[in-house]
């Protein structure tokens, strides 16, 4: 007669046939019970016993998947747990590296690019106006590291910054008429950098850059 302890040992062995085969996903529990030999109710213990070892993850109405539980950018129940704070750190981390890697890789493409951008800024008639250019700056040069992975990152940390940070910056930055000139010297130094491709002093001028957007923001350093 098969224990509990046989069941749970046949599970994780076909849990490890799953990522043997390069998939990540569960059938569905029917089908799983009756490859296991086990009865729903025994399924979903054992299943429980590792979703709680960080084995295994569910998603409601998608399926139980390998590994633990992964978070992803329209999740809610993640999303309503993220701080402005979070937000914050989030890019002084990510975004100097982007900066440095793009003064590895950007082409003379992309700094023709950046270039107008700069230009458009300059001319902006409204600070939205100069905030859209702003917003396409930063991308241009998560565009300029030409790696879609970094670039992904980017765009989903930049969905949280839309959510959270766009009505601080209308309260404090909103009685512009146009550019903000004290961010643009810092713009045009970062990108300076990235033309020059150095990465390292383009990591540190958007770190620095990254910090005094949050000093303007929340007095905070």
């Amino acid at each position: 007669m098969n224990t509990a302890t046989d069941d749970s040992a046949r599970l994780r062995e076909y849990l490890d046939d799953i990522a043997k085969r390069g998939e990540n996903r569960l059938p569905p529990e029917p089908k799983l019970g009756e490859a296991l030999g086990v009865s729903r109710g025994r399924l979903r213990t054992l299943l429980k016993q590792l979703e709680s070892e960080g084995l295994i993850w569910r998603h409601v109405g998608k399926g139980t998947f390998l590994g633990p539980r992964q978070v992803t950018a329209g999740d809610q129940s993640w999303s309503a747990a993220i701080s402005v704070d979070d937000i914050i750190d989030a890019r002084v981390v990510l975004e100097p590296q982007l900066a440095a890697q793009a003064a590895i890789h950007a082409t003379p493409a992309d700094m023709a690019a950046m270039d107008q951008c700069i230009d458009d800024m300059a001319r902006a008639t409204s600070f939205l106006h100069w905030k859209r250019l702003d917003d396409k700056l930063h991308r241009l040069i998560a565009e300029a590291t030409h790696n879609v992975l970094l670039l992904m990152l980017y765009d989903t940390l930049h969905s949280q910054v839309n959510l959270s940070l766009d009505a601080r910056m209308e309260e404090v930055f909103g009685h512009l008429a146009g550019p903000n000139r004290a961010m643009d010297r810092e713009h045009l130094s970062f990108i300076e950098a990235i033309r020059a491709h150095n990465p390292q002093k383009a990591s540190q001028l958007m770190h620095e850059h990254l910090r005094s957007v949050r000093v303007n923001l929340f007095g905070l350093p």
